[in-house]
């Protein structure tokens, strides 16, 4: 398990689980406690003694018996089998509980996406540069997190918007030069540089039309 997918299920469970199951402080103490010792080290069950409760919430073994069955009844976990050695267990992530993460819907997904201010929200500018695949938006050149800016397709100047429809990512050289020129207008600047080619002209003007017709998304999450 990478650091994103463990990012991904820490939220899933604190937005999602807990509240869904209404888990209380020992519940969710030994649900961390048993994914700690399946899902995160790549098992999809684990022999559970209750005398290796957590203790950071002080839970007696009375606690942890308890608390274990009403997990298996609220659904997030199953006991398969009981033994001198103690419970095999195995745990359910959010995803895998029915109901538990509500389905987004698409309307819903449209419009949030055409409120967020990309330029100003800093959690959602590098949706912008994975939409450009790493690369700047006018000139091709690989780009990073640690080098890129945001630019604006319509200057501010001339009203261009903070919308996902007028912001692109580009390197620093494109952004200085572009300064207050439109995006129609520097691409084509580019290409009397010799910079882009005929084609690439073209699939940048093309590019641009998508671009400002909300055709081009970038991924949110």
């Amino acid at each position: 398990m990478n650091e994103n997918e463990l990012e991904k299920i820490i939220i899933q469970i604190e937005d999602y689980l807990i509240p869904f199951l209404n888990l209380d402080t020992y519940e969710k103490a030994l649900y961390y406690h048993l994914f700690r010792h399946s899902k995160l080290i790549g098992k999809n069950e684990l022999q559970f003694v209750i005398s290796s409760a957590p203790k950071t919430v002080q839970m007696t073994d009375y606690s942890a018996r308890d608390r274990i069955r009403k997990l298996d009844k609220k659904g997030c976990i199953r006991i398969l089998e009981t033994t001198r050695d103690g419970l095999q267990i195995e745990l359910y992530l959010p995803e895998q509980i029915s109901g538990c993460i509500p389905p987004k819907s698409q309307t819903l997904e449209e419009k949030d996406i055409e409120q967020i201010d990309f330029y100003k929200e800093a959690k959602f500018r590098p949706s912008i540069l994975k939409r450009e695949n790493n690369q700047c938006f006018y000139c091709f050149r690989k780009i990073n997190l640690d080098n890129y800016v945001l630019d604006h397709v319509l200057p501010q100047v001339s009203g261009g918007s903070n919308s996902y429809k007028n912001i692109v990512a580009s390197c620093h050289e494109c952004n200085s030069k572009k300064s207050g020129k439109t995006g129609d207008d520097y691409v084509r600047d580019l290409y009397r540089s010799g910079l882009l080619s005929s084609k690439e002209l073209d699939k940048k003007l093309k590019e641009l039309e998508l671009l400002t017709d909300g055709k081009l998304k970038p991924e949110i999450t």
